[in-house]
């Protein structure tokens, strides 16, 4: 059996441009993967696919990640995947994605033959947007719809702090209310901290707003929101300092999810193997 981590992300930046042809928008961001994971576990034995997931398989982007990875390599092993969910949902954090970037890697590796990277990238790309920067992690600048990546050197940050509210923010939602509040989108450079969706985020759902005035608050170096929503984030060059914040923010906003996790140089990570 082998296990590994698939790495959550945040977006440093977010900036959305107009609508496509192909109804996704132009995007431009700053995204760094963090240490927030889920645990994915794969055995092969038996036959067929068998995944065990909080999710139904026709809304599970790592039951369709198998499935093109075991249909590209037209293999007859059984394969059994169990997820053990860390990263929450509707939170901006990429975690089904993450899962799905993992499972293409992992099973890659398992079964041969070993594909082009540019053809897992490919096949990655057709499960989510946001599937393909997961392949490789660390810090990465994704433009287009997410299809167009260049890695980047780390940053400073030594830390980040996440202000998870227990509010599910819905990502289709979030960006139809953005395209009534700028239909045409923006096109200027975004600064770190800066996200084009929290306008629209916070008109959806007004109960963000304290989240994001404690986390403005924390006294991170710059901070933010991540994808959608709902989580906040503060960024810290000094890891004691933002521990410090999150022990202050678990008294001051008890239902919310604080965690503290520093960047990761990859976007899945292999644990054992037994």
């Amino acid at each position: 059996m082998i296990s590994a981590r698939a790495y959550a992300k945040l977006n440093l930046s977010l900036r959305v441009g107009p609508r496509r042809p192909d109804g996704f928008h132009e995007l431009d961001s700053i995204v760094q993967t963090i240490e927030l994971a889920d645990r994915i576990s794969f055995m092969q034995g038996g036959t067929g696919l068998r995944v065990e997931s909080p999710f139904p398989p026709r809304e599970d982007l790592v039951y369709r990640a198998a499935q093109a990875i075991l249909a590209e390599k037209r293999a007859k092993v059984g394969v059994r995947i169990t997820v053990e969910k860390n990263i929450p949902t509707g939170a901006g954090l990429g975690g089904g994605s993450s899962d799905a970037a993992c499972v293409l890697v992992l099973l890659d590796r398992l079964i041969p033959p070993r594909l082009r990277s540019d053809r897992l990238a490919e096949l990655a790309a057709a499960i989510g947007a946001d599937v393909p920067l997961f392949l490789r992690g660390g810090r990465v600048r994704m433009q287009g719809k997410g299809e167009r990546l260049t890695f980047i050197p780390p940053g400073a940050e030594g830390a980040f702090l996440l202000v998870i509210p227990p509010i599910h923010c819905d990502t289709a939602a979030v960006y139809r209310r953005y395209d009534e509040i700028h239909p045409g989108g923006k096109d200027s450079p975004p600064r770190l901290g800066e996200n084009d969706l929290e306008e629209a985020a916070l008109s959806l759902y007004p109960d963000l707003a304290p989240y994001r005035a404690a986390t403005a608050s924390a006294g991170g170096d710059y901070w933010g929101m991540s994808g959608s929503g709902a989580t906040f984030f503060a960024a810290f060059a000094d890891p004691d300092r933002a521990r410090a914040a999150g022990e202050y923010l678990r008294h001051t906003l008890p239902e919310a999810r604080i965690e503290v996790c520093a960047p990761t140089e990859v976007g899945c990570k292999e644990q054992e193997v037994g």
